[in-house]
């Protein structure tokens, strides 16, 4: 299941709003949405997990969203439902009283069930007492990754234990948490963090155990904030499996060092399989890892309204520096303190002036070289354009 197309007539002050997730008439499995602040990036993942909620609670939906159906899913339309009513029999599977052709329709067919999966920015991680090794999670097709999911990741990984140890009844208890923790830490290889996930505490709480290159160790609860989010939120979502599932992601860098956030799209794409994964981020190192493609960027026209602008309307980020990405993509004017900026600009308008021996130019020269030293790339390309310039007045002057 993947989103096609979104057509947003009316939410949270978003109007009119029509975004294709095509490419080649095929779903792309990740886009990145980007913008500045008050575009509408946020807004466009609630609206699309909004399109799905109305529709299981039988609310009237204005929007309208084009899903792409893999063909277990399609099988199950061809039964005589509507994807809306797919979806309803999805959202109540696990209620004892829908309706029993519909349950076995979904089962007859679907090899996996689809799920909708939104991660929410604000996020609180509470301290974790105790983690079950016997935790059991019921399918659900709607699903926020909140605080009460979250507090279930401890449990998760005790209880993973467990379910390998009954799948591998001949191998040691040794080797099958050294095979859950490998399991766990090859998401985070591309990362090359200091701390992995190593053991689980002794006592009767069960509380995952981290290890760092020094041989340091803590538990769970330990973790600094950047390391809560990337583990807590990155294991939720595993803990949910997902497959042909859309993943909906608002600014997966918080507290991220810039190296992993450079990283974070590939972490995420591996976890489950055939997923499709919408991200709404500020972050530039987020752009310039991910290709234009698949790259949407919400901006204001002349009137203030929200459009898209999309593929070849927009400068190629892969493997660009972080401040081209903030200028070209973002439209930030530079990356520079802007009174800095300001200054190195009057400092050039006086050069192109030739007025490079006024008390002005020296004074703002004199105050640019206090603030950034003697090997800033702009002031050394001004000293050049000052002795260039020098060099055509002597010669003017000596061929007069």
């Amino acid at each position: 299941m993947k989103i096609k197309n979104l057509h947003i007539k009316e939410f949270k002050g978003l109007r009119d709003i029509s975004i294709n997730f095509e490419k080649n008439d095929k779903p792309l499995d990740l886009v990145v949405l980007a913008g500045s602040n008050g575009s509408g990036k946020t807004r466009v993942l609630e609206s699309i997990l909004d399109y799905f909620q109305k529709i299981v609670n039988h609310i009237e939906n204005e929007n309208v969203a084009g899903v792409f159906f893999e063909t277990d899913e399609q099988n199950c339309l061809n039964q005589g439902y509507n994807s809306n009513m797919l979806y309803l029999i999805l959202n109540n599977y696990n209620d004892e009283n829908i309706v029993e052709r519909g349950r076995k329709v979904v089962e007859e067919n679907l090899k996996v069930f689809p799920k909708i999966i939104y991660v929410p920015t604000e996020t609180n991680f509470q301290k974790v007492e105790i983690a079950s090794p016997m935790l059991v999670r019921e399918y659900k097709f709607l699903n926020i990754v909140d605080t009460e999911l979250i507090k279930d990741v401890p449990s998760y990984i005790a209880t993973r234990i467990i379910e390998m140890a009954n799948e591998q009844e001949n191998t040691p208890m040794q080797g099958i948490r050294a095979a859950v923790f490998k399991e766990i830490n090859e998401i985070f290889e591309i990362l090359d963090l200091d701390i992995k996930i190593s053991g689980i505490s002794k006592n009767a709480k069960s509380i995952p155990i981290f290890t760092n290159s020094a041989g340091d160790k803590f538990d769970i609860n330990e973790l600094s904030s950047g390391e809560k989010q990337l583990f807590l939120r990155t294991l939720a979502i595993k803990m949910l499996n997902p497959e042909n599932s859309i993943i909906l992601i608002d600014e997966p860098e918080l507290s991220l060092h810039p190296k992993w956030q450079q990283r974070i799209v590939d972490v995420y794409r591996k976890i489950g399989k055939n997923n499709q994964i919408i991200i709404a981020t500020h972050s530039p190192h987020i752009l310039g890892s991910v290709k234009k493609e698949n790259i949407m960027l919400l901006d204001k026209d002349g009137e203030g309204k929200i459009v898209v602008r999309t593929g070849d309307e927009l400068y190629d980020s892969y493997g660009q520096p972080t401040d081209r990405v903030l200028k070209d993509i973002m439209g930030l004017e530079t990356t520079r303190n802007p009174k800095v900026f300001k200054l190195l600009e009057e400092a050039g308008e006086l050069v192109d002036k030739n007025e490079y021996e006024s008390e002005e130019f020296k004074t703002k020269y004199k105050k640019l070289r206090e603030i950034l030293g003697n090997k800033d790339e702009d002031l050394l390309l001004m000293d050049m354009d000052i002795q260039i310039r020098k060099k055509r007045g002597l010669k003017n002057v000596e061929s007069k």
